[in-house]
């Protein structure tokens, strides 16, 4: 792959990584990791720095999905989340884009132990009619971590992030900026979610409403933009 290529992909992990600072859906250390996968490839761009403050593109390594470090440098913290990303690319081949954040409401659901279920629409129409699982704890990115993440990958399958028990937020997308609209739907989810629970709790969208706003937004997106 030419390294043109490789530039616009560092530039979409930059664009999605600065979109979500920005968007409010970051925990106050602006903590993450991203990657982003070369199409038909084995290979990934990852985020050899843990913070997405002022990521600039000569932040990403080029690394194998078996860890080996094939160009740049990656500090030791996020050399340990290799195996976290890789596991999404294995399991879930739609993905070519990863991103962890702590995001403090999703988060507070993965501290409880606690997925989160359907109860807000914008999860729906993202493509997380299935909720969000809990992958059990595991020591960050360590053999145990890895198989409660693909055990919550293959759980169901609508889905388009897992929680990460005790830590935070996993989730992927075609490309960069779709899963870091993933992390900001599931964080709306959880904000309301844990709103709702004053008011007696979020109320779960039954499953054949769930099918029919996924059929409804492929009928509309089938007819395309309407023009008078």
């Amino acid at each position: 792959m030419a390294a043109d290529s490789f530039k616009g992909l560092r530039k979409q992990v930059v664009d999605a990584a600065s979109f979500l600072v920005q968007s409010g859906a970051m925990s106050l250390s602006h903590h993450g990791n991203f990657s982003v996968r070369l199409p038909d490839s084995e290979r990934i761009l990852l985020t050899a720095v843990g913070s997405f403050d002022n990521l600039r593109p000569d932040h990403l390594a080029l690394l194998d999905l078996e860890g080996n470090l094939l160009e740049g440098a990656i500090d030791p913290t996020n050399s340990e989340i290799v195996a976290m990303h890789a596991v999404v690319y294995h399991h879930r081949p739609e993905a070519g884009a990863v991103v962890h954040t702590h995001s403090p409401y999703a988060t507070s659901f993965a501290v409880a132990g606690r997925p989160l279920e359907c109860s807000y629409e914008a999860m729906v129409r993202l493509g997380m009619e299935d909720g969000v699982p809990l992958a059990h704890y595991g020591p960050r990115g360590s053999p145990v971590s890895v198989a409660n993440i693909a055990a919550a990958l293959a759980s169901a399958k609508h889905l388009r992030a897992v929680l990460l028990a005790n830590h935070g937020v996993l989730a992927f997308g075609p490309d960069p900026m779709a899963a870091a609209r993933t992390v900001v739907v599931v964080e709306e989810a959880a904000q309301l979610a844990l709103n709702a629970e004053a008011l007696g709790g979020a109320k779960i969208i039954p499953p054949e409403f769930r099918r029919v706003t996924v059929e409804r937004r492929d009928s509309f997106a089938r007819e395309g933009t309407r023009q008078a």
